[in-house]
């Protein structure tokens, strides 16, 4: 790069961790093809055929591998990519112009391909976005193996890299995370795109989406990429690699202090017990909740079992996959969410018309209230697994008392039909919802009358009272987790769920916050769920304050007019309350401000 000055690029957090080293720009598209005149048409085809099949049987052995270590959900990407490298009606297509045209084989494989991924690049629907990028990845593969070319490889990287490219392939990913301290950034790819997902189960730190940055940039170039936040730093001076050296360090001792907690239960000094448990989206995150000493699953995010997939999943497939899971956590408690679809998350899977506000459109209880045949499958699914274990279902988005008793009505249905059919499950699976929109929030003195638990999911609470879309970048000042009127929402939800004794979690990233913890727990919440690189942090917490001192915190903050005179008050209370956390809040200040 021509400038030495530091330069900052924000993208989507994919995966955290932080990488300081140096680039490895790599490319993975596929190159301009010339348009080849080939004598012999026949023996064109035979090395056509050759390539595909080498191509084909690669992709399976990768998806064997995938599933060995990852699971079946993973392995599925591979599998979709050997069907397509595989698609006889594209193949003879291929054929059939080869004899017609005599071009050759890999210029008319990449025409036809770019015939197909022009009219998917620009949707709205992620699935169709993850298919083109797969066809492309085939095409790569494909085109490679029949010009003799050696695509892109990870030998040799030494020391911390961070591999640059505007896309990386989910295959790479895992040769990735074979090496210590690599780390991605690309210009293209979202939070739910596949590699997203697999680099926070492989645990390679990710920044996606950063646009057109890595064209600046060229191998050996500085840099410190910040998966936490989703920052990419460019020739970082050296305050700012003083910095990160600093979180880094702080890091590990923090994460060694805090193994020391895992089996150690969250009870405050005053022995309040406070539940810690995790959130996951993937079945293969199992061992990790088990191994982090988190108390149970607070959340299990059921719709990114549309990993692979543009159709709902099969009963089987479902029931599988639950019973799986509980098996594996034993007594330990089980929080599904019934599927979620819309707003960021997958929003054209359900092949509905694009929606210009899609997170005040047709999305979570919606989808499966209109859809009660698709709806029934997953609740029949959730039953049948619930013997295998602790379940406890809850259903998202819940606006109004009708949705509620609906969802109930459905619910009953789904058991009495069971039972026709013989087929064994829990009878009293305990049924809660997440308080997420104001108005539910307003009549949850009602809604506790009929639910066994709430679980408040801040993030969307957050955006629904502020009027501020969490993905807008414009708007980030607005979006205020500690805003008056948020914590006054969840003391209501508390007050509404203990009057009816029943429990309340918060699931949001508000209860990863350690303000945000101190806050919670003088509210009175009886459970925190976060990802599980969290639950020591929060364990932490918990034991190092006492419940009275939080509550008259809270006391006072709710009486406060703005979020910065919260954050200004609780930070300076804290500190002086409980000393313990002084380091870990500056710790988690200091990264903020990364």
């Amino acid at each position: 790069m021509a400038s030495k000055s530091e330069e900052i690029h924000y993208g989507i957090p994919a995966s955290p961790g932080v990488i300081i080293g140096v680039v490895k720009s790599l490319s993975f598209e596929t190159k301009t093809v010339s348009r080849e005149i080939i004598a012999d048409t026949d023996e064109e085809i035979r090395t056509f055929r050759a390539a595909i099949d080498n191509v084909k049987r690669t992709l399976e052995k990768t998806a064997d591998k995938i599933f060995q270590r990852l699971g079946p959900e993973f392995a599925r990407i591979f599998e979709a990519q050997a069907m397509i490298a595989d698609d006889q009606v594209w193949n003879s297509n291929v054929e059939k112009r080869i004899k017609e045209e005599k071009v050759c084989a890999e210029y008319i494989y990449l025409d036809e391909a770019g015939k197909v991924t022009k009219q998917l690049r620009n949707s709205n629907d992620s699935y169709l976005r993850e298919r083109m990028l797969d066809i492309e990845s085939v095409t790569s593969k494909l085109i490679s193996r029949m010009k003799g070319e050696k695509r892109a490889t990870f030998k040799g990287l030494k020391g911390a890299t961070v591999v640059t490219a505007h896309y990386i392939h989910p295959g790479d990913i895992l040769a990735l995370s074979i090496k210590r301290n690599l780390g991605v950034a690309t210009d293209i790819g979202g939070a739910t795109s596949h590699v997203a997902l697999m680099a926070k189960s492989l645990s390679v730190p990710a920044v996606l989406g950063l646009g057109d940055v890595t064209e600046k940039l060229s191998t050996g170039a500085r840099v410190i990429l910040d998966g936490y936040k989703g920052i990419l730093i460019i020739n970082p001076s050296p305050a700012s690699r003083r910095r990160y050296r600093e979180i880094k360090q702080w890091e590990s001792q923090l994460k060694r202090q805090l193994g020391q907690l895992r089996l150690k239960p969250a009870v405050t000094k005053d022995k309040i017990n406070i539940g810690i448990l995790a959130n996951i989206e993937l079945p293969s995150e199992v061992p990790k909740v088990i191994a982090s000493g988190a108390s149970g699953i607070g959340l299990y995010r059921t719709e990114y079992l549309f990993l692979t997939g543009p159709e709902f999943p099969s009963f089987e497939e479902q029931y599988r996959i639950y019973s799986s899971i509980l098996r594996k956590m034993g007594d330990r408690p089980v929080v599904i969410r019934t599927f979620d679809l819309g707003g960021d998350k997958f929003p054209g899977v359900a092949r509905r018309k694009f929606e210009l506000n899609p997170f005040l459109g047709w999305r979570a209880i919606r989808v499966c209230l209109d859809r009660p045949d698709i709806f029934k499958i997953q609740l029949k699914a959730l039953l049948k697994a619930s013997k295998y274990g602790n379940l406890s279902i809850m259903i998202p988005m819940i606006s109004n008392y009708e949705e509620l008793a609906q969802t109930q009505r459905i619910l009953e249905e789904c058991k009495a039909e069971l039972r026709r059919e013989k087929v064994r499950f829990k009878e009293n699976i305990p049924l809660g919802i997440m308080l997420e929109v104001p108005s539910a929030v307003l009549i949850a003195e009602f809604l506790a009358s009929r639910v066994e638990f709430f679980s408040i999911g801040t993030n969307d609470l957050i955006q629904y009272t502020m009027a501020v879309d969490r993905g807008n970048e414009l708007l980030s000042n607005l979006y205020q987790s500690f805003h008056p009127s948020i914590l006054n929402l969840i003391k209501m939800s508390v007050q509404a769920a203990h009057a009816r004794d029943i429990k309340v979690s918060v699931c949001g990233e508000m209860a990863a916050d350690p303000l945000g913890a101190v806050l919670l727990a003088g509210l009175g919440v009886d459970e925190l769920s976060v990802s599980f690189q969290y639950v020591g942090l929060l364990k932490k917490v918990i034991r190092s304050i006492d419940f009275d001192t939080a509550r008259n915190i809270v006391r006072k903050a709710l009486r406060m007019k703005s979020e910065q005179e919260i954050i200004t008050y609780v930070e300076k209370e804290t500190k002086k309350r409980f000393p313990d956390l002084e380091n870990i809040i500056a710790f988690m200040k200091r990264n903020s401000n990364g």
